[in-house]
């Protein structure tokens, strides 16, 4: 197979390729046919398919988080591009190694450099003048630098892919270091250490290998109560931890979504608090913006409704 990437898919081609299955539902339309719906993923992006013909057929052939052969035909639904189905089975180094398949090729990945951005996130620890911080906040990177270098960021909403967690920290650490000179009132310190752990209960709550999916733990529990949780168990490794620092910490980290209807269990009640969840939605909402407008196949200078916004966006000329 000629390697060909979902960014690139084109409205009524035929297309060939490998995928990871996403997600996938056996379903009924009106009439009782069964049909199989699925979400597809390389390492550009994501995009629906369905199969209409055979699906009984093909349902056990393969499953969700399987590599997939596929063949098919590009239509649109929605203003949004999916492939309708043909021929479908599990893929395999053994068999499709020589067509091309190559599983790097599926799974999304940050396009900056992991060492890079690892480096720079090193020396904003390093940076930091409280040695209770610091001392917490390397305690952590070291026990968790393998998860760290490779997390996504979320499962669906921003950096949805490998190393996306830490892309999206050093990305907020960035603006942080500039805000908090443009306000010297602000406790430097805090904020950057508040930045730099506030999402580290995903390490728990998001599995991720070939494709996303929640853990138990994320599910009953979610990242902010995770990762307060794993706040605390840092915390007490270190002699003398000032229990004041450690109860600030906690805020951040159960405020960073800043409203309770963002489950967020609390609002963010002191201006170290407000900027981390400022400085999240900034990072956050950038990045969805520019994804929406980057992956929009839509003809013009502006987007489909159909996005996160649920308003069209303006591509540019």
């Amino acid at each position: 197979m000629n390697k060909k990437f979902i960014i690139d898919f084109q409205e009524n081609e035929t297309v060939s390729g490998y995928f990871c299955v996403l997600t996938k539902s056996l379903k009924k339309t009106k009439d009782g046919k069964d049909y199989i719906s699925l979400e597809l993923t390389d390492k550009t992006g994501k995009i629906d398919a369905k199969i209409w013909d055979n699906a009984t057929e093909f349902n056990d052939k393969f499953n969700p988080g399987d590599a997939v052969a596929v063949k098919g035909q590009v239509v649109s639904y929605n203003d949004l591009p999916q492939i309708k189905i043909d021929l479908i089975r599990q893929a395999s180094e053994e068999i499709d190694k020589s067509h091309g398949f190559d599983l790097a090729d599926l799974i999304p990945t940050t396009r900056k450099d992991i060492d890079q951005m690892w480096n720079a996130v090193q020396q904003t620890i390093d940076s930091l003048d409280d040695e209770s911080l610091k001392s917490l906040a390397r305690s952590v990177y070291q026990k968790y630098e393998v998860q760290l270098k490779r997390h996504p960021g979320s499962m669906v909403l921003h950096h949805a892919y490998l190393g996306g967690l830490l892309e999206h920290i050093q990305s907020m650490c960035n603006l942080a270091v500039h805000v908090c000179e443009n306000y010297p009132e602000l406790n430097r310190d805090l904020v950057l250490t508040g930045i730099l752990l506030h999402d580290i209960g995903k390490l728990t709550e998001l599995k991720f290998t070939t494709v996303g999916s929640y853990s138990d733990e994320g599910y009953l529990l979610g990242h902010i109560v995770i990762g307060r949780d794993m706040l605390r168990d840092a915390a007490a490794q270190i002699a003398n931890f000032p229990e004041r620092q450690l109860l600030k910490l906690e805020h951040i980290l159960l405020s960073h979504h800043g409203k309770l209807e963002w489950q967020s269990p609390r609002e963010p009640l002191f201006p170290e608090a407000l900027i981390v969840y400022y400085i999240d939605e900034i990072d956050t909402r950038l990045f969805q913006m520019n994804h929406e407008i980057e992956v929009d196949s839509s003809d013009g200078n502006w987007t489909s409704r159909n996005n996160y916004f649920k308003r069209s966006l303006y591509k540019g000329e």
